[in-house]
């Protein structure tokens, strides 16, 4: 009989899935990186900070952005990092995906990041643009999958706030 073997991998690195709900509908907030792609708000864990705090701060410092981080990734996806020096190699990181609700927007700490507002199907285009379809992929997933889950939570605070009112109603 043979084994399944069933892999946990720990995330290399952190990214801020921010949104915001506007006209009925969800956006995402994307940034730039120094190449020039666009990218969700993303950095390296800190020994110091939760997984969650670390991706509250990548989102603080790359987009300005500050709200309420879930205190668990909703997923992970895969993304390449470059190395510096002898021929800029590229290897493969695995990030985990933490959902961010926007309540402010200030200046990023962060120059050259242009932190803008996406539908999700604009966020997905963008993602998608100089990126192997394999890691465009997993971004648009990780961009379904939160739109999903923001949505199933709007649905959810209306109907509570509907129970609500139609019974404090007399």
């Amino acid at each position: 009989m043979a084994k399944t073997t069933r892999h946990t991998y720990q995330p290399a690195q952190v990214a801020a899935i921010c949104y915001r709900i506007r006209r009925a509908s969800v956006e995402f907030l994307l940034v730039n990186t120094s190449a020039g792609k666009w990218t969700f708000p993303k950095g390296r864990l800190d020994p110091e900070l939760s997984a969650s705090e670390a991706a509250a701060r990548e989102a603080l410092e790359e987009a300005g952005a500050i709200g309420r981080i879930e205190p668990s990734h909703f997923d992970s996806y895969l993304d390449t990092k470059r190395t510096f020096g002898d021929g800029y190699q590229s290897y493969e990181i695995r990030i985990g995906a933490y959902l961010l609700e926007v309540e402010s927007l200030g200046t990023p700490e962060e120059a050259d990041r242009n932190p803008t507002w996406f539908s999700p199907d604009e966020a997905k285009k963008r993602l998608s643009e100089r990126r192997l379809p394999k890691y465009s992929n997993h971004l648009a997933r990780i961009v379904d999958r939160a739109a999903g889950m923001v949505s199933r939570e709007k649905q959810v605070q209306q109907i509570a706030y509907g129970s609500r009112r139609r019974s404090t109603v007399v």
